[in-house]
């Protein structure tokens, strides 16, 4: 949980795998003219190695790969069903960290297959190359404001490269900062949704008993922001999750 950037990227439904290979390395030379703190070369994953990336949990591209997952519904006339994961047979892409207590960048194009659901054969909403991810920036800002910003700004600045390269199809930012570019109004909403995490873990760590490992507790602030953060809301979410928790583990 916490405050991210998503964004879909999308390539031509007939485009080869080496002009998405191409085009996804112009995106990365530009890039690395950003305040990244590293960037990674560009890997190319087939099937099999998709496969193994997965099932090694050690591996440090299984996030990567984990990311690529396509998701569709079981049953096409019911969405609330449920969901599967499509796992993509081709994975074109690279990854750019923006610094401490950011989550990385995965930047990728991948193909599906079509998967059989049940006495359905579907593909899950994609024809040819498509990548949709995201990252959570909100707990940058426990290292400092400014600290946060450099990374929320960096990723957008590598979305806005990603666009010239037409590459990208979409994006939702849940700071705002995408669609107005105002910086002052992110630091409040990035510290609203501080608040109100700190607020349900206080809450969620008095209802269960435990001390919990949570980003949030890392922030200096963090009794300060559960104090302004904990509400009626709050409390009744984390009373409610515990009671289930404690339904489907007695010992808790």
């Amino acid at each position: 949980m916490g405050l991210c950037i998503n964004w879909t990227l999308r390539a031509p439904e007939n485009a080869s795998a080496e002009s998405v290979t191409a085009s996804l390395c112009a995106w990365r030379e530009a890039c690395l003219d950003l305040p990244f703190d590293e960037v990674t070369e560009l890997v190319h994953f087939g099937e099999a190695e998709i496969t193994q990336r997965l099932e090694d949990r050690a591996d440090p591209f299984r996030w990567f790969v984990v990311q690529a997952s396509a998701y569709l519904p079981v049953n096409s006339d019911k969405p609330d069903d449920g969901m599967v994961s499509v796992v993509p047979v081709e994975i074109i892409g690279f990854t750019a960290f923006a610094g401490e207590e950011c989550e990385p960048m995965n930047c990728f194009l991948a193909r599906y297959p079509e998967y059989d659901v049940g006495s359905h054969v579907a593909r899950p909403g994609i024809q040819g190359w498509r990548g949709s991810s995201f990252t959570k920036t909100q707990y940058a800002s426990s290292v400092a404001a400014q600290h946060f910003l450099k990374c929320h700004l960096t990723f957008t600045a590598a979305l806005d490269a990603a666009k010239r390269a037409g590459l990208l199809e979409s994006v939702l930012d849940e700071g705002e900062y995408w669609n107005d570019r105002d910086a002052e109004k992110l630091l409040k909403t990035v510290g609203r949704w501080n608040s109100m995490m700190a607020g349900f873990v206080g809450s969620l760590e008095l209802a269960t008993g435990y001390t919990l490992p949570a980003s949030i507790k890392k922030n200096p602030e963090f009794e300060r922001l559960e104090h302004f953060g904990t509400t009626s809301n709050t409390a009744a979410m984390a009373k409610a999750i515990a009671e289930v928790l404690k339904r489907t583990d007695p010992s808790k």
